[in-house]
Order: structure tokens, then sequence, then C-alpha cells
């Protein structure tokens, strides 16, 4: 019964409107263009990969699963960057397609410190298909999108900042400008719908193959319940990668990452539900696959993973 309340709350979800925000992942260290436009060539290289999630899994009929499809490169002689995001969302009726195109422009200073701002661009598509349920509903009730299909496109701006050196990375940014979205068509900024992002990370020799890496994301609104993530992992050998993350009211999250030598990465996650939702589902999961691009004039001693 339980199951079928859920259920039945995400469809509704699904029929009510297309609402926007930020996909967040386990893995968001190793995207973070997801939600700051100034990470784009933080890497130094051209780094690249793929992000599966699958949420509610385990009871929740038409829960949401999100692919992210991501690449990003320094350019000018490493004075600029860009990035591509390319995300697909599917909850309930709804697909939504996400295309970003991310510019940072890159200031260096002594010993590796490098200050980015950014600028995001995103174009946003979604469709619902009413006739995979048009059994149940009256072809003739227009309320719920008359039984056939329906979409919509937006546009939406955010910048951001970045500061980072090899051992250590802070950032903020504002995704989402306008206050537009799928199911609202006004073109104005309004800080009641900015959701801000607050990230930092660094990382903590603990011996000569060991290390720690600590990091936290805060996502800020005045008119939404606080919301945060806190992630520490412990990197062996640099190249094998056990995590655990807190995320607030929501889950406890494990994580294993493997990277290999040629610049190829490996990585999977399960959360933990622990909010209302664990009586319906165990959690939700991620995969993840990856490849930092070799680059014989960088100097890079070691694999970055921010």
């Amino acid at each position: 019964m339980k199951k079928l309340i859920y259920t039945t709350i995400i469809t509704f979800i699904s029929l009510s409107a297309w609402a926007q925000s930020e996909a967040i992942y386990t893995f968001n260290l190793f995207n973070q263009l997801n939600f700051n436009p100034a990470y784009a060539g933080s890497k130094n290289v051209l780094d690249a990969g793929l992000i599966y999630r699958n949420q509610w899994w385990s009871g929740v009929d038409g829960s949401p699963k999100n692919i992210n499809l991501y690449g990003h490169m320094p350019f000018a002689k490493n004075t600029s960057g860009i990035g591509l995001n390319v995300l697909t969302d599917k909850i309930g009726l709804d697909k939504v397609l996400t295309v970003g195109l991310d510019y940072a422009y890159r200031i260096k200073f002594k010993n590796n410190n490098v200050l980015a701002l950014g600028l995001g661009g995103r174009f946003e598509n979604a469709g619902a298909d009413w006739a995979k349920i048009n059994g149940g509903v009256d072809p003739n009730d227009q309320e719920f999108g008359g039984g056939g299909s329906e979409s919509k496109s937006t546009f939406n701006v955010g910048p951001g900042v970045y500061f980072n050196n090899r051992k250590f990375y802070i950032g903020a940014s504002l995704p989402r400008m306008l206050a537009n979205s799928l199911y609202n068509d006004k073109n104005a900024f309004s800080s009641k719908v900015n959701t801000w992002f607050f990230q930092t990370g660094l990382t903590l020799p603990i011996s000569q193959n060991a290390q720690l890496l600590p990091n936290v994301q805060v996502r800020y609104n005045p008119n939404t319940p606080f919301d945060f993530d806190a992630n520490l992992n412990l990197m062996l050998y640099d190249a094998f990668m056990i995590g655990v993350m807190y995320r607030y009211e929501d889950s406890i999250d494990g994580l294993l990452v493997y990277q290999f030598k040629n610049g190829f990465r490996l990585g999977a996650s399960i959360d933990f539900t622990t909010s209302d939702l664990q009586d319906a589902t165990t959690g939700s999961f991620e995969l993840m696959a990856g490849y930092t691009f070799p680059c014989e004039d960088c100097k890079i001693k070691s694999l970055r993973y921010f």
C-alpha cells in the first residue's frame, strides 16, 4: 500500500508541472559543470565522462532516472576553459533534455593557483506522453494534456567563480538567474527562485600512499529548506577511492572509484534513504565512467580529482 502511495505521488508530480532544479549526484566531485560553469578547464586537460543515476529504484514506479554526459577542457594557453554538459531526466511520464555550454576565464597566479570566472547557458526541453495513461484519462480532458503528448522549451543562464590549486578548491555559483521554468514563462531575474551553490574540498596526505579528500556542497535558497552534502573519501595509491557521504535529511551514501594509470576511471555508488521514503524504497544508485586525456606538455605528476 505504501509503495502504491509513493508511486502515486511521483505520478502526480509528473502530471502537475515541469519543475526545474539542478540534478544532484553522489559523484558531483567528478563533474562540477552541473552547477558551476567556472569549473570548465580546471583539470588543465580534456576530461570527459558519463554518470547514470537511478533514484528510488527498489520500490517506486516512475522514479527519476538521469544520464549525464559531460566534457570540458582548457584552451588559449590555459587562459580559458569550455565545457559541454548534457543531461536527460526521466520521471513518470516526463522526459527532460538539458544541453549546457559553459565558458570560464582563468586567471593564473603563483604556485599553481587559478581563479576562474565562468558563465553558463542551458537549453531545456521537456515532453510528456499522456497517451501512456489514456486508459484512465478522458482524451477530451485538457487539464491532463488531452490524452496526447506535449513539449516545451526554455533557456536559462548563470555565473560562477572557482578557485583551485593541486590541493584545494572552493567555488560559488548561481546556475539559474532567470525566473523562467518549463511551467512558467517569466523571463526575469528573481531572487525567489535562485539557488546558490557553494562547494569546497581539499587533499590531506596521511601517508606516502594514502590521502583524504573531504568535500562539502551547500545549496542555499531562502524559500526552501537548508540543504547540503558532506563527503569524505580515502584515496589509496592514487588509484582506488572509497568514500562516504551524508546528504542532509535524505540519505547516507557509499561510493567506490578506481582510476587506471591510462586515465580511464570507473565508479559506483549507492544511496541509503534516511527520509520517510525509506518505507517504500531502499535508495538510489549511480554508475560512472570517465576518461582524462593525456597531455605530454602539461607536466601533471599525479591524477587530478578536482
